[in-house]
Order: structure tokens, then sequence, then C-alpha cells
């Protein structure tokens, strides 16, 4: 159809765009308040660049250079390879943050988007535990500053599953990693009997697959070395969490392990009922940046905005209203008149649009109509401009 969009695009209409805005104003204050700055990294990358993003989930264009470009699949990438460039002989702790379309194909709420805002922190530099309870506690602060006070927030290590993986034979490790992180937990196990894991071994890595609670005791007896130090981690992770303010908030979540590969440690996300699908995932990328030449510790998380808004939405959310429009109907008259008053409603803080307005993406819109540079009729009274300005910013009712 002409003048169609791409499969995958869409036009976000006003309304839906000052709701998307508000919650942008939102979350890159609450980031500012713990001492995140913003980064904007570019669009377009290097195809080689997205190295953690499978292909088939990348979109990819040639230049006229000939060389294979790619829209921004994942920040997280982006962010590291900016730090490994410009920050490399930086020894403090970054905390950097941003608010930026990402272009993957992706399922999502509303069929097949492939284009979405995400938001989110990286805090690079910090291997401590302090700095994983840091973002976990930034991640529920912000999202309850945005009105989404029912959520879980599910914590993981990917530490638990890999202690299983890695006593199985080389050439089953890899399909058997690739299963867990594709959801696939029943296909995980399957693949570790098939290549002979011991009973007692697959009995401990279904119940650390099928648990989510609030308890990780049950889970050490016949685990390996190597889980039992994830579960160690998380142990020591949870008064971290207590002291934070957001200990009653989360559940250990074993079986969870996000989808991208480059995770090393403790993970977490953020899901609300009926969703379907997460609307925050982090944790721990430890060795992200040493591929871009940068070997620094890391951790953050990533927001999938329109899965934030749909929640929020759901849940009887409405984006604040602000401070109102004023419609203004003209003096026929006397135009200089008109574009005088809007003048001075607008020097004195107040939104102002002349004639009638067809879109008002839900903004509380109050009218007035222009008798001279001096008197406008508001709230049918007949009024002094001054007196307009003055009911107006002190935000008094119509």
């Amino acid at each position: 159809m002409k003048g169609a969009l791409p499969r995958g695009f869409r036009d976000i209409l006003p309304t839906e765009a000052r709701e998307l805005q508000a919650i942008e104003r939102t979350l890159m204050s609450a980031f500012a308040q713990y001492g995140y700055v913003p980064l904007e990294p570019p669009t377009v990358e290097f195809a080689e660049s997205a190295v953690t993003v499978d292909e088939r989930r990348t979109l990819r264009f040639l230049d006229r250079d000939g060389r294979l470009l790619a829209l921004r699949p994942d920040v997280t990438t982006a962010v590291a390879r900016v730090v490994a460039q410009r920050y490399r002989q930086a020894d403090a702790t970054l905390r950097l943050a941003y608010f930026a379309p990402i272009f993957r194909e992706e399922a999502s709420m509303r069929g097949s988007e492939r284009e979405y805002d995400q938001a989110g922190v990286e805090l690079i530099g910090d291997p401590t535990l302090r700095a994983d309870a840091e973002v976990i506690a930034l991640l529920a602060d912000a999202l309850a500053r945005c009105g989404l006070l029912a959520a879980d927030i599910d914590i993981g290590h990917v530490g638990f599953v890999d202690g299983f993986i890695a006593e199985l034979p080389a050439d089953a490790r890899d399909a058997a990693g690739a299963a867990a992180r594709s959801g696939d937990l029943v296909g995980t196990v399957s693949l570790a009997r098939a290549a002979g894991m011991r009973a007692v071994r697959i009995a401990a890595l279904e119940r650390g697959l099928r648990h989510r609670s609030t308890d990780l005791a049950a889970l050490r007896a016949d685990a390996p070395a190597a889980s039992q130090r994830a579960l160690d981690t998380l142990d020591t992770l949870r008064p971290l969490l207590e002291a934070a303010g957001v200990g009653g908030a989360i559940r250990f979540d074993l079986g969870f392990i996000p989808a991208l590969p480059y995770y090393t440690g403790v993970v977490f996300q953020v899901t609300v009922p009926d969703l379907g699908f997460p609307i925050a995932t982090g944790g721990r990328y430890d060795g992200l940046l040493a591929r871009f030449g940068a070997d620094r510790a890391a951790t953050g998380f990533g927001i999938a905005v329109p899965h934030l808004h749909q929640a929020l939405v759901t849940a009887g959310w409405q984006a604040p209203a602000g401070s109102p429009l004023l419609v203004l109907a003209p003096d026929d008259g006397d135009d200089a008149a008109t574009l005088s008053v809007a003048a001075a409603l607008r020097a004195a803080g107040i939104a102002v649009a002349i004639g009638d307005v067809a879109e008002s993406a839900g903004q509380d819109v109050r009218r007035a109509r222009v008798i001279d540079e001096a008197h406008l009729e508001y709230e049918g009274v007949v009024r002094a401009l001054d007196a307009v300005i003055a009911v107006l910013t002190a935000g008094e009712p119509r």
C-alpha cells in the first residue's frame, strides 16, 4: 500500500508520545539521582560490533563503502565499545544512563516489533556485589517512580546452570547452554541426560531450574562446586538488597538465564502478572568489555519501554497532566493584539495555541477569547491579562 511502513515499524501518535516522554523524564531523573550521566551512542554500528546478538535478529545493510552496517540491536554492547574506546584510561567507576531506540527482530506484546525504546544504566568498573545491589535497587526505585508498584524481581546467577553444563562433554556444552539461554529448560535437562550426566546431578539441576523462592538452602545438595559458589554469591547479595530497601520484593529464580550470551554472574528480571513479557532484564557482564580490548567489570539493566508503558496503562496510569494548554480564540479584527497577548502569556510560562486544535494529546485544555491587548474573556468573565496570568500560573481551578 502506498505510504505504508515497513513491517515492525509504527507511528507513535501524540497521546502515546506524551506518555512515553513522561516515562523518559521520570526514568532519567531517577538514574541521575543515583549519579548516572546520560550517554547517546550512534544508531548505526559496524555489523561486527553487534557480536552479542544473533545476526538473524539484527537489521543490516551495506553502505556506499561496501561495509556491512547494523542498526543498533543492543545498547549495552554499544556502551561497552564506547567505554573501551573513549574511557580506556579511566580508573574510577563509570555510571552511564540512556534512553534510546534499539532495532531487533524480536517478539513483543504487539507482534514482531523491530524498533522500540530501551532505557537503562551501565555501572562499569566495580566488581563488588554492592554494585549489583545498587543497580537492582535503582531499577526497583525507577519503576516505582513511574507508577509500577506491583512487580516481581526475579534474581538468578548464570553460574548455577553453567556449573552443571561445565561437567558435560565439550561437544554437548554449547547446545545445552544455547537451550538454557533460549528458555528451553526441558531441553537443557534432556541434553544433559543424553550427554551422560549422572542421575543425582540431573535431579539437582531440575530442582534448580524449577526453583522460584526466597530460600536457596534446598539447592545445594548434589550440585557441582561451581554451582554452589553461585548460591554463595546470592546468599551474600541478599542482605545487601535488604539494606538497599528491596529485599522484600525479590525471589530467587535459578532457571532465569537471559538470552544474550554475555552475562557472567548475578542476573535479574522484572515481571508483572498477566503481561507475558519481562519489563526489564539485567545483570553482571564482566567479560564483555574485554571483547573491545578493555577488561573491566560491569553490571546494568535495560527496560523495555513499550512493556513498561503497557503495564502502566493496564494498571490505570495516566501521564501527569502538567501545565494546561490555553487555546486562544483570536480577536478577528486585530491579529496584532492576538499575537501580543499570546507572546505575553508564553513569556509567563503558559502554553498557548491560537485558534482551534485538532489534537491535544490528552493535555488539560483551557480556553480564552482575546478582547484586546490587555484583556481576555476567561471562564465567561472579562479579565485583565495580568489577572489571567496570575490565575494560570498559580494553578488555581478553572
